[in-house]
């Protein structure tokens, strides 16, 4: 946390200071009853004379005084927090490192957590450096000792290239370890706030919610007037954390990213190891040190200026991919060795397991939606997405695999049995050259494990459309050319490509380490000039929040989509508006995670009444159909009134201003189904 200097006046060394703790409605104590001020002597006398001055509060930078060290040797922890916190120069940055504190768990979980990864890492140095360079293979099969076939002073006989591969992975370990010892005075800080100031302590950090944190930060917020300037709602902390995830979010859903491999017509690849150089190019290139977007960005005369230093980072990163490319293939099979093997080994049909791409993240990703957030409605979606996988007939893969199931099935029992009547048989009777018991069992035992997995259960009910709904609930991804055809081949394939085999993601890791620089390299840079635009022309600056994407300010007046049901949108040219209705999507998602806030503006109230209205409309009509005419009731294989699942919560409160008649939104509809009808009601449009 940055830190704010102290007062420029010199005081007598035994002079004793207090920091008055501000008014917090968790606290019993008499500091409710009356405003004190910030700084104070012990004396009350020189209470008037001691009190600092409001420019001293503010966000700002000064000379530390002279005589500081007797003064903070009588602060309190609780008092030095306060007013840490009521000095705070970048807000970006200290509501970063709380909301990394609160995924966290605490200091302790924190702290655990790093050293185990560096452990992890150091083991992964160690242990590959000795199975390349230091075991003698063709000795093996002569010998039955690992000293034996251990070459006598193996690092001196590595190679360049393994000496420099080795070389690069000590330096980023120690590093990595600098970063664990330097990153430690900075926990500290947050651990004393969220204990003395929330009153959060450690062993409940793993069961509080985020909800909480916010609430209990306002408060304290609200009771301090020395920082009444600095905007904060559940959206400005949001807007903060999130400012460049924000702008990412959005450009994936205007599509202004070429990714495209070039020479391969329609291909696309995205993955991890381009999403970090993308992050490094175009938003370490946008956002200054600060984490604001830097001012040249949004003048139009600086347009070819900025295009051509886009364009140079996009390739002086392909060019880098590109020499450090042996390297990185190492790291990404050593590391899916090292952290998939156990998992894979115990249960050989997690091979087969599914999981979504990080393009599918970033598609799927909300504006100013946090990431355990995301995470929570993303996970609820892959048991149906798995279903309906699965719905598909596969024939042919399923006849394949009960054949070889049968086969391999077959050849490990009678393995199996083999072993029972001599047990040193396992070890010592070859099947083949070299093949032991103990080898081909092993294999039947995988194969069998694998087609097994790949055999869907014979009573599932055929019902694609109906999970691809319920995964839609979840996901909010519903393309245009989807709706009429969730039951067909071609959705089906479209989803995979979005929801791929953990083996297949990486696979696409491997090749984008050869992919990688062509795409950084030709394509991106096509998209520069797009992008700086897209900067320049959807930036907004908001007063005590500064520069943000203005989508992820729920500009209705600006964006609105009228296909979601927005009323006296300004925007004509689709150009303006996101795809698919993600902000209409993120604005209702947002108020039924924060249901205490309430929009600032009047577009975003209005649209919350209007699908209030719109949802008790369509109850009364249905009401009334249902006087004259009895509807047949649905029910499930249980045999019990049929409900569709909904993820949209508590969305509206009840008690807000804008609002006092209205009801909160139907659970059986879900915000899907209430965004759907608005835009089925357009004559399905296609933006």
């Amino acid at each position: 946390m940055s830190n704010s200097r102290l007062l420029q006046e010199e005081y007598s060394e035994d002079e004793e200071f207090t920091l008055s703790p501000v008014q917090d409605r968790y606290l019993n104590t008499s500091y409710q009853q009356r405003q004190r001020p910030y700084f104070q002597t012990t004396d009350s006398s020189d209470n008037e004379d001691m009190e600092a001055p409001p420019s001293l509060i503010l966000e700002q930078s000064s000379v530390l005084p002279t005589h500081v060290k007797s003064t903070r040797d009588h602060v309190s922890t609780y008092d030095r927090t306060m007013w840490r916190w009521a000095n705070v120069e970048n807000m970006d940055d200290f509501f970063k490192r709380v909301y990394e504190y609160f995924q966290g768990k605490g200091l302790y979980c924190i702290l655990l957590a790093r050293l185990l990864n560096l452990l992890t890492l150091a083991f992964m140095i160690v242990f590959s450096t000795f199975l390349i360079g230091c075991v003698n293979y063709s000795e093996i099969t002569s010998h039955h000792k690992l000293s034996e076939v251990v070459e006598p002073q193996c690092l001196s006989k590595l190679s360049v290239t393994k000496v420099l591969s080795l070389s690069i992975f000590v330096v980023w370990w120690i590093w990595q370890g600098i970063r664990f010892v330097t990153d430690i005075p900075m926990l500290k800080e947050m651990h004393n706030f969220y204990t003395h100031l929330l009153l959060i302590p450690d062993q409940d950090m793993q069961t509080v919610s985020w909800e909480k944190v916010l609430d209990r930060i306002i408060d304290i917020r609200e009771a301090n007037p020395n920082v009444s300037d600095i905007r904060l709602t559940e959206h400005d902390v949001a807007s903060r954390i999130m400012r460049k995830e924000n702008y990412m979010i959005a450009l994936f859903n205007k599509e202004l990213l070429n990714l495209t491999i070039p020479f391969l017509r329609q291909k696309h690849i995205f993955t991890k190891d381009l999403e970090w150089n993308l992050s490094y190019c175009l938003l370490g290139f946008v956002f200054d040190h600060r984490g604001q977007i830097r001012k040249r960005f949004l003048k139009e005369k600086n347009k070819h200026v900025l295009v051509a230093g886009l364009k140079r980072r996009f390739v002086f990163m392909g060019l880098l991919n590109f020499v450090l490319a042996p390297f990185i293939f190492a790291y990404l099979v050593v590391h899916f060795f090292f952290r998939y093997f156990e998992e894979y080994h115990k249960n050989p049909g997690e091979m087969g397991s599914r999981e979504y791409t990080p393009f599918a993240k970033w598609k799927f990703r909300e504006f100013n939606e946090l990431p355990h957030l995301f995470l929570k409605r993303i996970r609820s979606s892959y048991e149906f997405a798995n279903l309906y996988i699965n719905q598909f007939p596969k024939v042919k893969t399923i006849l394949t695999a009960k054949f070889v199931s049968f086969l391999a099935g077959s050849f490990a029992g009678v393995l199996a049995l083999f072993t029972l009547f001599d047990s040193e048989a396992l070890l010592n009777f070859e099947i083949t050259s070299n093949g032991t018991v103990l080898f081909y069992l092993g294999i039947t035992g995988t194969l069998f494990a694998v087609t097994r997995g790949m055999i869907p259960d014979e009573n599932q009910v055929f019902e694609p459309e109906r999970l691809l709904r319920q995964v839609v609930e979840h996901t909010h991804y519903l393309p245009a050319e989807w709706k009429q055809k969730l039951h067909t081949d071609q959705v089906r394939a479209e989803f995979c490509l979005l929801f791929n085999y953990k083996v297949g993601i990486f696979i696409q890791e491997l090749a984008s380490v050869l992919f990688a620089p062509l795409v950084l390299c030709l394509s991106l840079p096509t998209s520069a000039e797009q992008i700086v635009d897209f900067f320049r022309e959807f930036t907004v600056h908001v007063d005590g929040l500064g520069y943000v994407c203005s989508f992820a300010q729920f500009d209705f007046e600006r964006h609105g989509n009228v296909n979601y049901g927005v009323q006296g949108a300004a925007a004509e040219d689709e150009y303006y508006v996101s795809k698919q209705g993600k902000m209409e999507k993120s604005f209702i998602s947002f108020k039924t995670n924060n249901p205490k806030w309430s929009p600032q503006d009047m577009g975003g109230s209005m649209y919350l009444s209007r699908l209030t209205e719109f949802k008790n409309q369509k109850q009364s009509d249905d009401g009334e159909s249902k006087r004259y005419q009895k509807q047949p009731i649905k029910l499930n294989q249980y045999g019990v009134p049929d409900v569709v699942p909904s993820n949209l919560g508590d969305s509206f409160a009840t008690n807000q201003p804008w609002k006092q008649e209205a009801e909160e939104v139907d659970k059986k509809e879900g915000m899907m189904g209430l965004l759907n009808q608005f835009y089925d009601l357009s004559n399905n449009p296609t933006i």
